[in-house]
């Protein structure tokens, strides 16, 4: 019965990213468009691309399948929301990263936007996206709570750059970064939460952010950047701790307060997350030296830490993998 199941949800997957993805993905260039005539300014066409395709991946695979739950899809004004973080996140990270603003300033802006009196184009749109969504979401308390633990979790990454960060606390950021990212997502959707759904978006969270790990190895090598999936060098370690946070997940997901059917349709969606993760910790395994030993990836060629997804063969073990995956919530 679960191969009839899987194959029809896999079904409904594939379709959806033959059909919505890129009319979800166009929205989003036009809506960020309107912005910027909005404001007077221009994103970076980078920024453009990116937020309006990964706020299309967010929005089918991520925020639909937790409003599926409760029988229906995100409205508009719920997808205004969910593009506006991946706007508001993108922004956000590059201040950090290329560090445009003091720490205390970033604090104040976040703390009280209502004061903040932004220069530049970008610091506009990032405290106006602010005060929006603190003004819409319906448990401002919960939501605020998430947000300040999100920013402490960015501030805590600039310890990635310190080789001397011990691998259990880059652990901890990466977990908590992903994490609280997420759970700030649940509350741009208009339903009722509970422990248990709030558990589930914090631990699909972390997964994802240790997803994004694997498949930048080769950057975040380059940019001096620690990860759980570079600093590690025993690959058999590396799995160990991704399967731990997907057992994790699933466990989750056992507990929703929903019916079989729903939790069945629920997991097997959430399924192709770690299966990208998996292929990732695949190709990696081709790298290992002795004793399950991976090399410095400083020495390791791009074209050998990067994953093409294009290929046949990693779309056959996509789905292999969200196949076995699928089964662990059961």
């Amino acid at each position: 019965m679960y191969f009839f199941n899987f194959i029809y949800y896999i079904s409904r997957i594939v379709f959806s990213s033959l059909t919505n993805l890129k009319s979800t993905e166009q929205w989003g260039k036009t809506f960020l468009h309107e912005l910027e005539e909005k404001f007077g300014g221009k994103f970076d066409n980078t920024i453009v691309e990116k937020v309006s395709k990964y706020q299309s991946i967010q929005l089918h695979y991520v925020a639909n399948a937790f409003s599926k739950l409760n029988g229906r899809l995100n409205n508009e004004i719920e997808k205004e929301r969910n593009i506006l973080f991946f706007l508001m996140s993108v922004l956000y990270d590059e201040i950090i990263d290329e560090q445009k603003m003091k720490e205390d300033d970033l604090d104040q802006l976040f703390n009280h936007p209502e004061n903040a009196n932004p220069l530049h184009f970008n610091e506009k749109i990032l405290v106006y996206i602010h005060q929006r969504l603190l003004n819409e979401v319906n448990d401002k308390k919960s939501y605020w709570k998430s947000l300040q633990n999100t920013h402490q979790a960015q501030k805590d990454s600039k310890k990635q750059f310190d080789v001397n960060t011990p691998i259990d606390e880059i652990i901890d950021i990466t977990k908590r970064k992903g994490g609280f990212t997420l759970l700030m997502c649940r509350h741009y959707i208009n339903e009722a939460s509970n422990k248990q759904m709030d558990d589930c978006w914090y631990t699909l969270g972390g997964l994802i952010q240790m997803t994004n790990d694997l498949y930048d190895t080769y950057k975040d090598t380059q940019n001096g950047i620690d990860t759980f999936a570079n600093k590690i060098k025993n690959i058999e370690r590396i799995n160990y701790i991704y399967q731990e946070q997907t057992s994790y997940l699933y466990s989750n997901i056992k507990i929703l307060p929903f019916n079989n059917k729903k939790k069945l349709e629920f997991a097997i969606n959430m399924s192709i997350i770690p299966a990208f993760g998996q292929i990732a910790i695949n190709q990696l395994k081709l790298l290992q030296l002795n004793n399950n030993t991976l090399p410095n990836f400083k020495n390791v060629n791009r074209k050998d830490l990067i994953i093409d997804m294009e290929k046949n063969i990693n779309i056959i073990r996509l789905i292999q993998y969200a196949y076995k995956n699928g089964k662990l919530w059961m």
